[in-house]
């Protein structure tokens, strides 16, 4: 069963959105074809509230002048999406400005996104929000896209980005949620396809595509190890 079919089988009250510009709407020609907003109208909510903020990353590890970006997820999703007793659809974008900043390697890093995001899930599954909450893997961004950005935020390459992306797949695998494959779907659709003109954020086809990802979001099982492996995060 996907995400949205799940969700109508399910009820709830709303949809709240938790992630970075792209969620935002950032490019989007219009508000309503922001991902965020088709969703909430594939699904006919009531309410979308949408507590994305432009700029930010999800873990709190120090920048390069040794403090912890403002307003990154950790600090603020008890706020935003444990403010109180709900039962709305709780939708997580997140990675794409992990996966770009690359001034602090020591300390922001993919482990200590996967560690902080771990944590952040378990105090969300915690509070019984388990059973209406779907994790989408970063945004893919063009290879041209890689050399855009302001200080710090350039400089990543493809391989590194998709650290980001394996290390969001698997931890919907370990807490067994729903997984939109945000990266992958735009991926398919060719570098830069999807792109707006400034090759940071999605055009209008790239929002849909991230909001289909989520519609159709799915619960994938731990994959199987072969004795002695493991499925250590970078």
């Amino acid at each position: 069963m996907t995400f949205a079919e799940h969700l109508k089988s399910l009820g709830f009250s709303g949809i709240r959105v938790f992630g970075d510009s792209i969620s935002a709407g950032f490019n989007a020609s219009h508000p309503h074809l922001a991902w965020p907003a088709l969703f909430a109208a594939e699904l006919s909510a009531l309410t979308l509230r949408n507590h994305a903020i432009p700029g930010t990353v999800l873990q709190a590890s120090p920048l390069a002048d040794g403090r912890a970006r403002a307003d990154n997820g950790v600090s603020r999703y008890a706020g935003a999406l444990l403010d109180a007793s709900h039962r709305d659809a709780i939708l997580i974008l997140y990675g794409y400005n992990d996966a770009r900043y690359m001034a602090a390697p020591d300390s922001m890093n993919a482990k200590s996104f996967s560690r902080d995001y771990a944590n952040m899930l378990e105090r969300l599954i915690e509070a019984g929000h388990a059973e209406r909450l779907a994790i989408g893997s970063p945004p893919y961004i063009p290879d041209s896209g890689f050399s855009v950005g302001s200080a710090g935020f350039t400089g990543q390459t493809r391989q590194g980005f998709e650290v980001y992306v394996r290390a969001v797949r698997e931890l919907a695998q370990a807490f067994r949620i729903f997984y939109a494959p945000v990266y992958e779907q735009m991926k398919a659709c060719g570098d830069g396809a999807l792109a707006s003109p400034d090759l940071t954020h999605p055009n209008d086809a790239g929002h849909r595509v991230i909001c289909d990802a989520f519609r159709h979001a799915i619960i994938h099982e731990k994959p199987a190890l072969a004795p002695g492996e493991t499925l250590g995060r970078a």
